[in-house]
């Protein structure tokens, strides 16, 4: 088996057409135009396309006055062309590829009855001069020939301007023009839509993909990277749908055997300890047929896959961890109940266990545990009435989600926080506090119209409306019912901590003390007194206090997070939308305007409802322009918006009632103080505030592509983005009290109670500064209170936090991306491009319920926080390339490389990795961010295949992959700061700033057979 001579052009298409189609159908449209041997339009002609992937049989439509025929919703896949018309000889095409959401055209020249010769030509071509649309197309063709992975997130790769995950082999990829770093300390995006059959399969917490089917299923998967038209709602990430096979008239299906060994692998390199050996085994098996010729086709398909890493640690213990033990299930039903009724039903499960025991930085007692699984199921029914369409689906995606800690019997985990490296004992006190049971639940309903007409041109005009609903079902606890963080000397004092939760609750401590009379005097009899307004303490009157109380656990108390009762809690958000979308050609002109109008309403456990936002408008607007009029170049711009809803995990966080509850508390004064309340008080845990915007991308782009030489296309395209109204958590105590400001500033920078008269210059100009960060106490209104009301009931323990946007904050991307496509001509093609990034900006935030409203050191609007972004790369280049022989010998290799990752100098806040405040107070009006870079990454992998056939219907395909064949092993992560990486400190002592803590995997072979019938 090899590429037809329109598939590697598919993979590499880095135009994906806005199309006629039903939403998220997996739907494409050809368009046939008929002429004469003198090059007129031939009216009334006959067009008849088959395809084995289209249900219903042949479709027939006759050429109109410009000699167009028009076939839409057709399944992807290679379609014959048959023209036909009394007075001329019949004309056909072969195979024309019809992609999914994208516009194939092909043109045919009819000679007369007698003639001699027969001329067929086509125009089919990368260069779809009606959209704007940027991604890419891979189906199981590409699957099948270049050596990527066996999921949906390692096929990401081969797209355009798509950033493979660094550090990080379970995460997802980003776009070059996104965020391409989570505030966790790894790699990958958080924005991210996945589509499997039209379900969305995108975590509604993590905004990760959390369903796989076997790729033997896949006919398309389709990758868009920018300017997504308004029918889809889309995050501003990127977008992955993946229609599935449908079946045919033949029965047909395969297995296919997939292994790797620590036998096939090349040696890991000495102290790369975080680098293990392999062991996968991967099997799958698939049927698919007619239950009715052209009426009713059916898939199935079973998937079951072991991924094991044992890695070898420096202590000399060798341990096996399991990256993947799934099963999965998948069917499907598709009905053509009559010409003009379409119904279909597909269902899929995949049970998946793992745990982390492969990552060397878990010590064994720390492992956890997780079982997730779950059902998603799609109905959807489409129906014709002549030029108008409509089609209703509703689909539901649940996935259950456990996790638990793999040994308990050392003593409650206990976290040490320090100034210097940790010992290996100080990096790892105690065990895995995780326990932890989440259920997720989406259901959406779906309608839309499709409507062809004519008026001053040619119009393909959708409109559709959503209703849907996401809830999380959350169980938690802690084993053994706490967890510390705790300091490793008894000199640490509150004015000069290291990074650390203490840190981060000084304010909120400080707003308990002031509420609290035994707590006031408790400090006043130790020997501290208040100096500010009313006689309460200010943040800096305690920096001379030092945490020096043993914890029995190991070090000095700082911090624990306690367990009080466990009850689960299910906050939800609600979802209505509409869109209206145009395709408007006139002439050589497409324009395609789009508006998408979505309201979120967000409800706690008990059904109060705590935020409803209006109908929030979404323009997209495109517009292309076919240089010649011959389909072979266009010009094209585009400017839209997208609306990015925030996350269930913070819904959950302000909405959980009646939930687990915890404290979070400081130990001071030989006594705990309560910081944090969660769960179980019947109040929420934080609010919206009464002006609060949905995060927002706005995208601009500009392109021209062309084709040349019969067999190669070009693109050059630009881009902008603008991410902002980003959202955060904010502490009001901190953020209403310009006092509580300057507190962190002085302790920031070892001010102490000195008189401001006294200070330096720099000094108070970094006071002013942060004095200047404080919001007015209305800003905080929500909730059906007053700003004031909010802060009094902070200050009471009945509130935590508020949910605000954060001024200034704000995220900027300029790329210019070249492409370069050769199409299969004499055996062989191929696909290159080089993406030129600058991404800008001062907030790491994506909706998680973070600290930078929380901690003023990591304010957005601090000068020091501007820079490049964390994650960002300066360029990207990637190629892949095929050559096949006759006989059945094929080879395909892929190449990525990129400029290494922007990072910041950064401290470790819980589990977050943030960035710290620059040491010399004279750097805080200069830019900071994403200053360090790591090393230039490349790697190359390959495939070599033999088919061969046993009879007419049975043949068999066997395939080594090289991954990593040039054996490169250099770093591709590196230690943002002090301890950031303190579970790594007994690697690669990663406790150090810019320290290597992961490698590049060894050169390894992987195994395949397939068997296809």
């Amino acid at each position: 088996m090899h590429l037809s001579s329109f598939r590697m052009a598919r993979t590499a298409a880095i135009l994906v057409a806005m199309g006629a189609t039903a939403y998220a159908a997996g739907d494409g449209s050809l368009y046939v135009t008929v002429l004469d041997a003198k090059g007129q339009v031939v009216t009334g002609a006959t067009v008849i396309v088959t395809s084995p992937t289209q249900i219903g049989g042949a479709r027939t439509v006759v050429t109109d006055r410009e000699g167009r025929a028009r076939f839409i919703r057709l399944s992807p896949g290679e379609f014959k062309v048959q023209v036909s018309k009394e007075g001329f000889q019949t004309a056909s095409l072969p195979a024309v590829e019809v992609k999914v959401d994208q516009s194939s055209s092909a043109n045919l020249k009819l000679q007369p009855v007698g003639s001699a010769t027969v001329e067929v030509f086509s125009t089919v071509t990368t260069v779809d001069t009606t959209t704007v649309t940027a991604g890419t197309q891979i189906t199981s063709a590409e699957l099948e020939t270049l050596p990527v992975g066996r999921t949906q997130l390692s096929t990401l790769s081969l797209a355009p301007g798509v950033v493979a995950t660094f550090g990080n082999t379970n995460g997802n990829p980003t776009l070059a023009t996104g965020l391409n770093r989570d505030n966790f300390g790894s790699g990958g995006g958080r924005n991210n839509t996945y589509l499997v059959d039209g379900v969305d399969v995108t975590s509604p917490e993590a905004g990760t993909l959390r369903t796989t089917i076997a790729p033997e299923l896949i006919q398309v998967q389709d990758v868009k990277t920018g300017a997504i038209t308004a029918e889809y709602t889309a995050r501003a990430g990127l977008f992955s749908s993946v229609t599935t096979k449908a079946g045919g008239n033949e029965f047909s299906g395969g297995v296919t055997v997939d292994y790797q060994s620590a036998s096939l692998q090349d040696k890991v390199g000495y102290g790369k300890y975080d680098v293990g050996e392999r062991s996968v085994r991967d099997y799958s098996a698939y049927f698919m047929g007619p239950i009715i010729k052209d009426r009713l086709w059916f898939v199935g398909s079973i998937q079951t896959v072991k991924d094991e890493l044992t890695v070898k640690l420096p202590s000399g213990e060798s341990r096996t961890g399991l990256n993947e033990d799934s099963k999965r299930f998948f069917g499907k039903l598709t009905w053509q109940i009559s010409p003009n009724d379409l119904f279909s039903f597909t269902y899929n499960t995949n049970p998946f266990d793992f745990n982390n025991l492969s990552t060397p930085s878990v010590v064994t007692r720390r492992a956890a545990k997780t079982e997730q699984g779950g059902n998603r199921w799609i109905a959807a029914y489409s129906h014709q009435f002549s030029d108008l369409f409509v089609d209703v689906r509703y689909s539901h995606h649940q996935e259950d989600n456990k996790v638990t800690g793999l040994y308990t019997n050392a003593g409650p985990q206990n976290n040490i926080v320090s100034l210097s490296p940790l010992t290996p004992d100080q990096a790892s006190l105690g065990n895995s506090s995780t326990r932890d049971l989440r259920v997720y639940k989406k259901d959406l309903l779906r309608a839309d119209l499709t409507w062809l007409f004519d008026l001053a041109g040619k119009h393909t005009m959708k409109f559709g409306a959503q209703s849907g609903e996401d809830t999380l079902t959350r169980t938690s606890g802690i084993n053994q019912n706490v967890a510390y963080e705790s300091f490793d000397a008894n000199t640490y004092s509150w004015g000069a901590l290291p990074g650390g939760n203490v840190k981060s609750q000084r304010t909120r401590v400080l707003g308990v003390i002031n509420n609290t009379p035994s707590l006031k005097s408790t400090a006043i009899a130790a020997g501290y007194t208040p100096t500010g307004t009313g006689g309460a303490f200010q943040s800096s009157d305690f920096n001379a206090y030092v945490f020096n109380e043993v914890n029995p656990a190991g070090g000095y108390y700082g911090y624990r997070n306690n367990f009080v009762s466990e009850a689960s809690s299910t906050p939800k958000q609600k979802t209505q939308g509409f869109y209206v979308q145009d395709q408007w050609q006139v002439g050589r002109f497409t324009l395609s305007p789009g508006f998408r109008f979505d309201k979120y309403e967000y409800e706690a456990d008990n059904g109060q409802s705590l935020f409803k936002t209006d109908y929030n408008f979404a323009p997209r607007v495109g517009a292309t322009y076919d240089v010649k009029g011959d389909g072979h170049s266009k010009i094209y711009a585009y400017w839209g918006r997208y609306i990015d809803p925030i996350r269930l995990d913070m819904v959950r966080f302000t909405g959980s009632l009646q939930a687990s509850s915890t404290t979070e508390d400081v130990r001071m004064f030989n006594t705990w103080i309560t910081a944090i309340s969660r769960g179980a008080k019947g109040t929420v845990d934080a609010v919206f505030v009464d002006k609060f915007k949905l995060p927002k991308t706005d995208e601009f782009r500009i392109g021209y592509a062309t084709d040349f030489a019969s067999i190669y296309s070009f693109e050059v395209v630009g881009t902008l983005r603008r991410d902002f109204d980003i959202v955060e958590d904010w502490d009001i105590g901190l953020y209403t009290s310009a006092d509580n400001l300057e507190g962190e500033a002085r302790g920031l920078y070892g001010m102490g109670t000195t008189p401001y008269a006294s200070l330096s210059a720099p000094q108070k100009r970094v006071v002013d500064y942060f004095r200047g960060l404080a919001m007015p106490v209305e800003y905080f209104a929500g909730g059906g209170y007053t700003g004031a009301q909010n802060l009094a009931r902070a200050n009471a323990g009945q509130l935590n936090f508020a949910l605000a946007n954060l001024p200034g904050g704000v995220r900027k991307y300029k790329t210019l991306d070249f492409s370069l496509t050769r199409r299969e001509a004499n055996n062989w093609g191929g696909f290159a491009s080089v993406s030129l990034v600058d991404a800008q900006g001062n907030s790491f935030s994506l909706g998680n319920a973070d600290y930078q409203g929380d901690v003023a050191q990591f304010d957005p609007r601090l000068p020091y926080m501007n820079g490049k972004l964390d994650g960002s790369v300066d360029w990207l280049a990637k190629f892949n390339l095929f050559y096949h022989w006759d006989m059945g010998l094929q080879v395909g290799m892929n190449f990525n490389a990129n400029s290494g990752y922007h990072y910041s100098a950064s401290e470790k806040v819980g589990t977050r990795v943030l960035n710290s405040a620059p040491t010399d107070i004279n750097q805080v009006f200069t830019e900071q961010a994403g200053k360090f870079r790591t090393d230039n990454f490349w790697q190359g992998d390959l495939r070599v295949q033999y088919g061969w056939k046993w009879n007419k219907q049975l043949r068999s395909e066997l395939y080594l992959d090289i991954i990593n064949f040039t054996n490169r092993q250099e770093a591709t992560g590196l230690s943002e700061g002090l301890n950031v990486r303190s579970g790594t400190t007994t690697l690669y002592n990663a406790a150090v700033a810019h320290t290597p803590y992961a490698f590049q995997a060894p050169r390894r072979y992987q195994l395949g057979f397939r068997l296809k019938f």
